[in-house]
């Protein structure tokens, strides 16, 4: 047995923004708006809200949404007592609405909802319609349950979530990512394969998540390289697709340690989350490939070679060529070492034991216990320290 949920309405397609203005006045006429720091992609909307008298206070996110920021926000957001809440920008942007959404109609602090380092407890109120407009191809949070918030007290990234926190309304318009800067592209476009890829070869995966990684991963490899070094609007498009698809994998299936490691990493390190689960995602795969092998899972490892074929295209590949697959998108996408931010500082067993405590984690293959998460992170330091030898 299984579910499958994702956002109540999707729309995508170029203009798809623009032709789906007339359906928010189906939520009321009060917004709470929340963008990033370039206005510029969002100006159709605000004119639109204008033009339709409609009330609106604009609030922004300039970087990883805090627990601090959200309590602010939230407090604020209950004296303007909006109707929806409308977020247009990247996972940061869209995380932070979804939150808002959900805790402006509920009681308490945010610990109050939040795992980890929270109570945990279950939103006692329906959040507010949400609708999400993303600008960048890889969260995928347009159609997922859970907002990722930075508890910077304790150094960790946690999750607010629930199944009423999908979106209502997930509008999808490649054409507000065209022209990102490449590296930023590279970096959402590899936190899209990493969810793809962990769904995919997860403990709990299902028939419709099977088909949604699947896809996902075949428009992600033909599109990726030239979505980031040429803009190339086809190539967006697939990108945008593929990060949705990675959304309704994460929400529906079970990720595994590189989500794992990054939510620890995440608040110890001032790397985007992408780059941080993109540059662990081909040591977490050899680990899992040599603890299938250890534990004798034919399962597991037939799930890593099906993975290799559909990166690869080619129906001989071996799980060799799905890690090589990875390193070498990686290299070609020109994406800075997580060691530059900061990696081979931290404690690796306080890291390790932080992500053991994760929910993302829990789905991994194969349980990996405290001594191989470490080991994965020496890897990382390791082939860092013997690149920039060979560099002198």
């Amino acid at each position: 047995m299984f579910q499958f949920m994702t956002s109540s309405r999707i729309v995508f397609g170029e203009g798809a923004l623009i032709n789906s203005f007339s359906t928010f006045n189906q939520f009321g006429y009060s917004v709470l708006l929340v963008t990033g720091k370039d206005n510029q992609r969002s100006e159709p909307l605000v004119n639109y809200l204008k033009q339709q008298n409609m009330r609106y206070q604009q609030v922004a996110v300039l970087g990883e949404p805090l627990i601090a920021m959200i309590e602010e926000m939230a407090a604020m957001g209950r004296r303007f007592r909006p109707d929806m809440v409308i977020s247009i920008g990247g996972g940061s942007v869209l995380d932070a609405g979804k939150a808002l959404a959900a805790l402006i109609p509920n009681q308490g602090s945010v610990y109050d909802y939040v795992e980890v380092v929270g109570r945990n407890v279950p939103l006692q109120a329906k959040p507010l319609p949400f609708i999400a407009i993303p600008t960048t191809s890889g969260t995928g949070s347009e159609v997922s349950k859970n907002a990722v918030l930075r508890s910077a007290q304790e150094n960790v990234k946690v999750s607010l979530r629930s199944a009423d926190m999908l979106p209502d309304l997930a509008i999808i318009d490649p054409t507000l990512t065209y022209g990102m800067d490449p590296v930023m592209s590279g970096c959402c476009g590899m936190d899209a394969f990493t969810h793809l890829m962990e769904a995919y070869v997860c403990g709990a995966p299902n028939p419709l998540t099977d088909m949604v990684c699947e896809e996902g991963l075949r428009r992600l490899a033909g599109a990726i390289v030239s979505a980031c070094e040429d803009d190339d609007p086809r190539a967006r498009s697939d990108m945008s697709f593929a990060a949705m698809l990675g959304g309704m994998a994460l929400a529906n299936a079970k990720l595994g340690a590189a989500h794992g490691l990054a939510s620890s990493l995440g608040g110890r390190l001032s790397a985007p989350h992408g780059l941080i689960t993109a540059q662990l995602a081909p040591y977490v795969m050899q680990e899992n490939v040599l603890a299938a092998r250890e534990a004798g899972r034919a399962d597991i490892l037939n799930r890593y070679r099906q993975l290799a074929c559909i990166l690869t295209g080619r129906t001989d590949a071996d799980i060799a060529d799905g890690i090589a697959w990875t390193k070498r998108t990686l290299e070609r996408l020109n994406l800075p070492p997580v060691s530059e931010y900061g990696l081979c500082d931290t404690l690796f067993d306080e890291v390790a034991e932080d992500a053991l405590l994760s929910n993302a984690i829990k789905g991994n293959p194969l349980p990996l216990n405290k001594e191989r998460l470490q080991g994965i992170l020496e890897q990382i330091c390791q082939e860092c320290k013997v690149d920039i030898s060979n560099q002198v």
